[in-house]
């Protein structure tokens, strides 16, 4: 059997097909979400009646080193092929993959030298070194999935894409309540990824036909670099504020603090991965679109309104909520969660906005505007975390994301107008108002029912269907009209 030919172009999708791909990408990853997040939610109930803060804690500052290994050793190189006009080649995957891995091997070794340090700095215990050098490997196994990845986000098959994360998510939601039943502790969540990590990376492969191979092109390289360094500078600013709280908290504040603000993070992002669903469909989406300012424009108008209609209400139900869930359903122990909560739900409703807006920037080619616009962003959560936490403890990291989220939002909105003429309040007014309304009803409802689990099913379910009636009777036309365009493009 011959060797691939290393110039051989790996199929891009007809322009024609960009919006039904790019449509149906989004409802096959928010059928996962939605399939995958009720698994996980059962999931997160189980393990934090469990489980205590502290190894929330523990698992949420070993898990920053995994995205660390995982997305430093890509260089942005994996977006600089997403982005770009040509179709890429078998050429262009093997130079991304040879690189990524050269530099996730030196950055993994130099990090299991550091184990016992860093476990000693963030006080994980006796166990700490070898918690953090499984996730690293963990981490290794990310690393390799970038590959295969890559080639199945051009082509916009996120059916397969799908698959993949579901497999990822479900497998660590089992193993880790099935571990966390046989008294493991913080072991659940440490074997739990370890063991997905190792069979989604695996089915990726096999589902994008690809198999490693080593390869070095350094013209290629240089090319992917100039895109690559700026938006991975950008990303690192991500990483640096979305991972504030174990980064800087876990040597600022106690593991069961940490844990407090994670499991606040992660119960407020429940509906904020849909902006995250949307923003990994629409950079490769964006990008067809980048020399047609119109055409982008409604694209991200279209994005924030299904944000705005589907996040914004579960965002607010939340907050209204949130005693009940956490008295009821997760039990009093996270109850000092409870400030965090609402903050966090402030930000991630922000997030809607912003990840979208970043997306665009990085799809048109501006990736050092969007990496002023994050480590500003970074530095002033920084800023602000550090200057309230002698005033209001550990709840100020939770302030200083719901702060910033505002200023972010605003100025990422006004970034993206000197490029493309997108009119946001048009298509974010009902749904904002239909959230507010009927989410602030819910919160009144529940000052005066009693606080039982059947009155909180009730009150979930008439907010809801509330939401629902007000939003129709605010655009019905509309609805409908968009309705039959997304159920078009998804049969087309």
């Amino acid at each position: 059997m011959m060797p691939p030919d290393p110039e051989s172009v790996l199929g891009d999708i007809d322009r024609s097909l960009i919006r039904v791909r790019a449509t149906r990408g989004v409802a096959f990853l928010v059928l996962r979400y939605a399939g995958i997040r009720l698994l996980g939610l059962a999931a997160n109930i189980v393990l934090s009646r469990l489980l205590s803060p502290e190894a929330f804690g523990i698992y949420a500052i070993t898990l920053f080193l995994l995205v660390l290994l995982s997305f430093v050793g890509d260089f942005g190189l994996s977006a600089s092929l997403l982005q770009q006009r040509h179709a890429i080649s078998d050429a262009d995957i093997r130079t991304v993959f040879t690189a990524q891995q050269l530099l996730v091997l030196s950055l993994l070794v130099v990090l299991f030298l550091l184990a016992p340090a860093l476990a000693s700095s963030y006080h994980l215990g006796a166990n700490g070194s070898w918690f953090i050098r499984l996730m690293l490997i963990a981490g290794l196994f990310t690393s390799l999935r970038t590959a295969p990845t890559i080639i199945l986000e051009r082509q916009l098959r996120y059916g397969q894409l799908s698959v993949i994360d579901a497999v990822d998510f479900g497998l660590f939601q089992l193993t880790a309540v099935i571990l966390a039943f046989m008294g493991y502790g913080v072991w659940s969540f440490v074997l739990a990824v370890l063991l997905a990590k190792l069979i989604s990376t695996l089915l990726a492969y096999r589902l994008a036909g690809w198999m490693p191979a080593f390869g070095f092109d350094a013209s290629r390289f240089a090319g992917l670099w100039r895109f690559g360094v700026p938006f991975q500078l950008s990303w690192l600013t991500y990483f640096l504020r979305d991972y504030m709280i174990p980064i800087v908290g876990g040597l600022l504040v106690t593991t069961a603090q940490v844990g407090y603000l994670n499991w606040a993070l992660a119960l407020t992002g429940i509906p904020g991965q849909l902006a995250q669903i949307v923003g990994r469909v629409t950079l490769p989406a964006f990008a067809r679109y980048q020399d047609e300012p119109g055409a982008l424009a409604k694209a991200i108008e279209q994005s924030i309104r299904g944000l705005a209609i589907t996040a914004l209400p579960l965002h607010l139900g939340i907050a209204a909520t949130a005693p009940w869930l956490i008295h009821l359903v997760f039990s009093d122990k996270w109850l000092p969660a409870l400030p965090a909560v609402y903050l966090l739900s402030l930000h991630w409703s922000g997030n809607n906005l912003t990840s979208p807006l970043v997306s665009a920037l990085n799809a048109m080619g501006h990736v050092r505007l969007a990496l002023l616009l994050s480590a500003t962003w970074a530095a002033a959560t920084f800023a602000v975390a550090l200057l309230f936490l002698p005033r209001v403890g550990f709840v100020a990291f939770a302030l200083a994301y719901s702060v910033t989220m505002v200023g972010a939002s605003s100025a990422a909105v006004l970034v993206m107008r000197r490029f493309v003429p997108i009119r946001l309040w048009p298509a974010v007014r009902a749904p904002l108002a239909a959230a507010v309304v009927s989410c602030g009803a819910c919160f009144l409802a529940r000052q005066v029912l009693p606080e039982t689990l059947l009155d909180l099913v009730i009150l979930i379910l008439a907010t809801g269907a509330a939401y629902a009636g007000l939003l129709y009777g605010f655009e019905r036309r509309r609805l409908q009209s968009e309705l039959r365009l997304v159920l078009g493009r998804a049969a087309g």
